[in-house]
């Protein structure tokens, strides 16, 4: 597991948000998504010191060597112009976008991980992921994920002509969705019940997730707490922590 230690002074904030699907479910709704998106991205920008992508951010991505799907430049333009005014941006990928090669780290300069990280902000320890494939439960996804992530079948995708490749992804990325979106309440308390068992081997003051697109805060015990913080298709809802608190909130920009 990835450890990295931050430290917010002043009016420094972190913020930690995901599960955008940008390209869900058309690009019409997508784009007035992208566009509230970039607003809240623009409203925390004189003191956003650290941002946390949690995943999803893409309902669909699969990069090439040399080709990474179109769309979402928008996002991606205000992502590296964060990136080169010195925001330090994190992102974990998620279930729908872990296909990812070297673009994101070279192109717009930001951090990438492929599972969750401990990290070290300020005095606080916090576990943060995105949430799929922990917990008990959901075999049929784990044993999809670990096909997903095999190395020779990730080859071989990439001689699949992009133009087929990516509508491919597309498809099957929306018709799993319309499959599971009853599943938040369950996600939700698989991710908890994830963290109460970490707790009992090792002690976090916060349990950091997305996945579930269900914001919820609960406490595991007297010094931990879980934060889920929901999604951006319905609820548009970020975790903004400074150097004193950690507060879920909601943007209606």
């Amino acid at each position: 597991m990835k450890e990295i230690t931050i430290s917010l002074k002043n009016n420094d904030k972190a913020y930690f948000l995901g599960d955008f699907h940008l390209g869900s479910p058309d690009k019409t709704q997508s784009k007035k998504r992208e566009y509230k998106i970039l607003s809240f991205l623009s409203s925390i920008e004189l003191d956003l010191k650290e941002l946390f992508l949690l995943g999803d951010i893409f309902d669909f991505w699969y990069e090439y060597k040399e080709v990474v799907p179109k769309g979402f430049t928008r996002f991606l333009g205000k992502i590296s112009e964060l990136s080169d005014k010195g925001v330090n941006i994190h992102l974990i990928l998620g279930n729908h976008d872990m296909w990812v090669l070297d673009y994101f780290q070279k192109e717009l300069g930001i951090n990438v991980y492929d599972s969750s990280i401990k990290l070290k902000l300020n005095n606080n320890l916090l576990l943060v992921g995105h949430g799929d494939g922990i917990g008990e439960g959901d075999l049929g996804y784990k044993l999809l994920k670990l096909i997903f992530k095999n190395k020779i079948l990730k080859f071989l995708f990439r001689w699949v002509h992009p133009d087929i490749g990516v509508k491919l992804g597309i498809y099957l990325s929306k018709r799993k969705k319309n499959e599971i979106k009853s599943y938040s309440t369950i996600n939700n308390e698989r991710i908890y019940n994830y963290c109460k068992k970490v707790e009992d081997n090792t002690h976090y003051d916060y349990y950091i997730f997305g996945h579930s697109h269900q914001p919820l805060e609960r406490k595991i015990n007297n010094s931990s707490r879980y934060i889920n913080v929901g999604d951006w298709i319905k609820n548009s809802n970020y975790l903004e922590v400074d150097n004193k608190q950690f507060q879920l909130k909601i943007f209606r920009g």
